[in-house]
């Protein structure tokens, strides 16, 4: 149930025939965070939404492994498009050309490694203008998909790794567009289920979006590389509840299992 309620909401989906438009969600966290193993996640719980549900995922290259699992057997995996454009002038291009060569209207838009792409630009200010481009490609295709629908869900991972260098400074100019954040920090550890030579590595995931409450999660991903996911008790649960910005959606998908190399985590 908890990872339904995590990829529910990085997903955008309500459990009501028609909702707003979805948040933009950016998926923050440093090296070996899981970003790619839970954006993925994301796009099989965006194409199993409903049948006509189609996911663009895009990244700057292959995943060296598709995931296993129930939802990949389940045929989710088979709506999810991959494009790979190297550089950042490819992906301006194939963004400023979706509208015609995608025939159908993708439900998501899922942007694996933006910092990546962002490496290659001038100022912050062409970077905020990139991410404007991938917002306006979102918000084009919601217009064309139905008003009984959640619109193109935009989910992007960026790599953080702290309050210094480029991509701080790209985290500041392209933040006001994503009122949704998930900030992942990791934190590896030994379980005590597994033989001493084995990891277990744990990821906490913290979602804040305006106007609800916080939410956390724990991830975890074993030495094959397998991700459960455990939802975390309110801070405040067992004290006078205190509203701050964040709070995820109580809409439920069945739980799928993932598993990706660590290279892909």
């Amino acid at each position: 149930m908890s990872a339904a309620l995590l990829e529910m909401e990085m997903v955008g989906a309500g459990a009501v025939p028609v909702v707003p438009r979805p948040r933009p969600l950016l998926l923050l966290g440093p090296p070996r965070s899981g970003r790619s193993a839970l954006l993925f996640r994301a796009a099989l719980a965006g194409a199993s939404i409903v049948s006509s549900a189609r996911v663009l995922f895009l990244a700057p290259r292959p995943l060296e492994r598709l995931p296993g699992g129930k939802a990949a057997g389940g045929g989710a995996i088979q709506k999810i498009h991959f494009l790979y454009p190297s550089s950042f002038q490819e992906l301006l291009q194939l963004l400023a050309s979706l509208h015609q060569t995608l025939p159908n209207s993708p439900s998501m838009i899922a942007l694996d490694g933006l910092e990546e792409y962002l490496n290659n630009c001038s100022s912050a200010c062409t970077a905020a203008q990139f991410v404007a481009l991938l917002l306006d490609t979102s918000n084009h295709f919601t217009q064309k998909r139905s008003p009984l629908s959640v619109g193109c869900q935009l989910i992007v991972s960026m790599r953080f790794l702290g309050e210094a260098g480029e991509e701080a400074e790209h985290f500041s100019a392209i933040e006001r567009y994503f009122p949704a954040k998930l900030w992942l920090h990791p934190d590896t550890g030994k379980d005590g289920g597994l033989d001493n030579q084995s990891l277990t590595r744990l990821i906490r995931a913290q979602l804040f979006q305006p106007g609800t409450k916080d939410q956390e999660w724990i991830v975890k991903f074993d030495a094959q590389g397998s991700m459960t996911i455990s939802l975390l008790p309110c801070k405040n649960e067992t004290e006078n509840e205190t509203v701050s910005e964040n709070r995820p959606s109580d809409s439920l998908i069945p739980q799928v299992d993932v598993t990706l190399p660590s290279s892909q985590i």
